[in-house]
């Protein structure tokens, strides 16, 4: 009589369960390969035809890509583009500026001159070009022309003298009108006893652009009318006075996206250096199972990115420049599991002769690797998981196509990879007769130690005894304590910064313009608010007003109220010059039609029967500003306080670069708290698939220590503490679990084998996992090294962080975890847990009952 054999105890039955599993999987993965890599290309092949139905449409925001969701910046956006009837998506501001030809001399202000940039003005304000066969013009993409005061004074020169006409610097009067000067000559009077009085030479002269672009074509057009400017002043025209720069953010976008397609054609000289290290590391197989096991490695990860971007396509989520990225991440990812397989496969081919059907062995090989392949993907996952969260929206999106692609290149690695090595693994004859030679002498420790040592060259035993000895491990020691010395160094000195040059290549002509336009920010740090305005017959109102604008203006390092453009104080001082006494706003349509300049644009402002009621105003506050980008976050910031005790007016600030600042200001504390979830969901993972103690601690730990050590020496390579460095550190998590959780989860597996002394455990590790984790370490290094070539920070960032994880990831892996277990006694509780012992069990146990 035969019975089936069930497990008592609920431990076992989970472990008899996931057996059982793993079996039929690879009962199906061996017998029909061929059924499941046709199955999979059937559904492949529509879902990757959406790039053929759809053009790739590839979205570069430099601001908004990178604003902070949850910042303040982008409420105060929001108001201001509402202000003008933009929406928040479609406001444009970008600049010109005018400079001496010679660069180590100044402008000399004069009315041929500024007739000159008036004409350069005109140019832009009208400048055609062609975009997809429709001519397209700066005018029709214009909100309004901003540059009023330049305007102003051009014509005022001209009659400077009239009587009551003063145009000194920086306050300028006419005809009982005072206007602001600082916000379009900078440098002015340089090397003068007093920059006061009149504007003889100047550094700079500014044009000021703001556009409307609200939807994706019409960014399209305004990018081609920006680069068509910026080409323009790159030829430095021979028949101008002047020279000019520009900067806008649709150029800006454009330089990003340069660096993008630049990484694109790198990614195949990565690819081609990853292949040729393969097939170098293939030696014993037939050149047609090394071609073939290549591909299949290869394959899985580009056809689960391929799917991923699919996908997202198709249910209409943007594509950005950053996602270039995710190939190569999960080619990694990919490649290493492939080898990890294929590894697996060479040990467990000539373990039992008797067994050698691919089901059986195939069974072998998923019990074995699939727990630590499952801990790596899911942890991977989860660190781009929180990295969704990231307040960037081009960052989170990026996690986001990362975490799936992640998913599904776990699955096709045994969807593709698995059947490809099941068909095409083969070795060459030569190889085959040593081993049936071998094997026909029962030399089996001989054997094994050829099949794993010989053709490999790693003779992890040697190792083993050499690293564990007494000098081996106090090198170790001193090795580990000096990197994390450094470390430490590194992460006390790292900054907290961001500037817009790290998105585009650093080779680009925008950076000199992006660097003329930060100098003029320590002279002109313009603020703008927008708010409501007292009522004038209420003496109270009007003082507390009064009291706002005095806190605002007189803060450090800012001009008092010489400095400010505010339509309010002058329709006051409006009010007294023409000796009228009705305290209100129903004079503000003569005030506007006398005073020349063409700001009306700035006031909003509405009729109610004979009474003028003012809805908002949009006055500027000028200080001196600071070249760092951190101490100008600050300077913000607490400014915003301020306006914290006035919401009576309604009052918000304004600063184009402010999604910038709210970056800068909120990057730690959004690293800390992703650091702390994502340690705290993988440390989570690693106890559930190792029930044990030992084993999950010294990954988490092995996991913290990668991390610290990568932050630190980025630091020490030139990385500050910003948004793309958040992200390349929380995925660096997922990845530096990869090298502890495979060390890890076969030495719990051998210490429940009891496989003999500490030694042997951590020989019979090495040997299990040191070659792929070697492999994987060195084809990911290959593939990473094309990038340092792309002159775009953004993107040496992320090389620089996947090569210092892979580094020390590899140091954990191979010499500190294993001196850090052989201090570990082995006497520890027994728990269950699938072991990797070779086992031909079949699908269902079936035994004589014992009588």
């Amino acid at each position: 009589m035969r019975s089936l054999l069930l497990p008592y105890h609920p431990s076992e039955m989970l472990r008899q369960q996931r057996q059982i599993q793993m079996n039929w999987i690879s009962y199906y993965l061996g017998n029909h390969p061929r059924c499941v890599l046709f199955s999979v290309f059937c559904v492949l092949i529509p879902l990757l035809s959406y790039f053929v139905i759809y053009p790739l449409e590839i979205e570069c925001d430099i601001r908004r890509g990178f604003a902070n969701k949850h910042g303040h910046a982008v409420e105060e956006l929001t108001k201001f583009s509402n202000f003008y009837n933009i929406s928040v998506g479609g406001l444009e501001i970008w600049g010109v500026l005018a400079r001496n030809k010679t660069t180590d001399t100044d402008l000399h202000i004069n009315l041929k001159l500024l007739n000159e940039i008036d004409q350069l003005h005109q140019f832009v304000w009208n400048y055609t070009t062609q975009y997809k066969q429709e001519t397209i013009r700066f005018k029709d993409l214009s909100s309004e022309d901003i540059n009023y005061v330049f305007n102003y004074y051009r014509k005022l020169l001209a009659i400077e003298w009239m009587p009551g006409v003063n145009l000194s610097y920086p306050l300028a009067e006419a005809f009982g009108h005072p206007f602001y000067l600082g916000n379009q000559f900078f440098g002015v009077n340089n090397g003068q006893a007093s920059k006061a009085g009149p504007i003889k030479t100047a550094k700079f002269v500014a044009l000021w652009y703001m556009s409307k672009a609200e939807t994706f074509e019409q960014k399209q057009k305004l990018q081609a009318v920006q680069l068509g400017i910026f080409k323009k002043s790159a030829e430095r025209p021979n028949n101008l006075q002047f020279d000019f720069e520009m900067f806008g953010d649709q150029v800006a976008n454009s330089e990003m996206l340069r660096g993008t397609l630049t990484t694109v054609k790198l990614f195949f000289i990565g690819g081609c250096l990853m292949v040729a290290f393969m097939a170098c590391t293939f030696t014993e197989l037939t050149i047609f199972s090394k071609c073939m096991l290549i591909a299949g490695a290869i394959g899985s990860p580009l056809a689960a990115t391929g799917a991923c971007f699919a996908i997202l396509g198709w249910v209409g989520h943007p594509f950005n420049s950053i996602m270039c990225i995710t190939p190569f991440l999960i080619l990694g990812i990919g490649v290493d599991d492939a080898f990890l397989l294929l590894n697996c496969w060479r040990r467990e081919e000539g373990k039992d002769k008797s067994a050698k059907q691919a089901e059986n062995q195939l069974a072998r090989v998923i019990r074995e690797i699939s727990p630590s392949m499952a801990i790596t993907s899911l942890t991977n996952t989860m660190a781009f998981g929180v990295g969704f969260l990231a307040p960037t929206p081009q960052m989170s999106s990026f996690c986001l196509g990362t975490a799936l692609a992640i998913v599904l290149d776990f699955l096709l690695e045994f969807l593709i990879f698995v059947p490809c090595m099941v068909l095409f693994y083969k070795k060459k004859p030569e190889i085959i007769a040593i081993e049936n030679e071998e094997f026909a002498n029962e030399k089996t420790e001989k054997r094994s130690e050829t099949s794993t040592g010989k053709y490999s060259r790693i003779n992890w035993k040697c190792f083993t005894n050499l690293l564990l000895s007494v000098p081996g491990r106090v090198l170790v020691i001193i090795l580990y304590f000096s990197i994390f010395t450094a470390s430490y160094f590194g992460v006390a000195k790292m900054e907290k910064t961001f500037d817009p040059s790290k998105t585009f290549p650093s080779d680009s002509k925008l950076v000199d313009s992006l660097a003329s336009f930060t100098s003029i920010q320590v002279e002109y740090s313009p603020l703008n608010f927008l708010s409501s305005v007292p009522d004038l017959k209420n003496d109270t109102d009007v003082a507390n007003f009064n009291e706002m604008l005095h806190k605002l203006e007189f803060r450090e390092e800012c001009y008092g109220d010489v400095g400010s453009h505010n339509m309010y104080r002058d329709y006051v001082q409006f009010l007294n010059y023409s000796n009228i006494t009705d305290k209100s706003y129903n004079h503000l349509e003569k005030f506007l039609k006398g005073r020349g300049m063409a700001d009306v644009g700035t006031i909003k402002y509405h009729k109610e029967g004979n009474d003028t009621i003012i809805d908002m105003i949009n006055f500027v506050v000028v200080c001196q500003g600071r070249e760092k980008w951190a101490e100008r976050a600050v300077n913000v910031e607490k400014t915003r306080q301020i306006l914290v005790d006035y919401s009576d007016y309604n009052i918000t600030l304004f600063d184009y670069d402010g999604t910038i600042y709210d970056l800068i200001i909120t990057v730690k504390g959004e690293l800390v708290k992703s650091l702390a979830i994502t340690f705290t969901c993988m440390t989570i993972a690693c106890f559930v698939i190792m029930p044990s103690f030992v084993a999950p601690t010294i990954a988490s730990v092995a996991t913290v220590s990668i991390s610290f050590c990568l932050i630190g020496f980025l630091s020490i390579w030139g990385q500050n503490l910003d948004p793309v460095t958040m992200i390349d550190v929380i995925m660096a998590i997922g990845f530096s679990v990869d090298y502890s959780a495979h060390v890890c989860y076969h030495y719990y597996c051998a210490r429940e084998q009891h496989l003999g002394s500490k030694h042997e455990v951590i020989t019979s590790v090495l040997q299990a996992v040191g070659r792929p984790v070697v492999e994987a370490s060195l084809t990911t290094l290959l593939c990473m090294a094309p990038l340092f070539v792309v002159p775009v920070y953004m993107i040496q960032s992320f090389a620089k962080t996947v090569t210092l994880v892979t580094s020390f990831g590899l140091l954990h892996g191979l010499f500190f975890l294993p001196v850090v277990l052989y201090f570990i006694p082995l006497n520890a509780q027994k728990h269950s847990l699938p072991s990797y012992t070779p086992s031909t069990q079949p699908l269902v146990s079936l035994v004589e009952d014992e009588k």
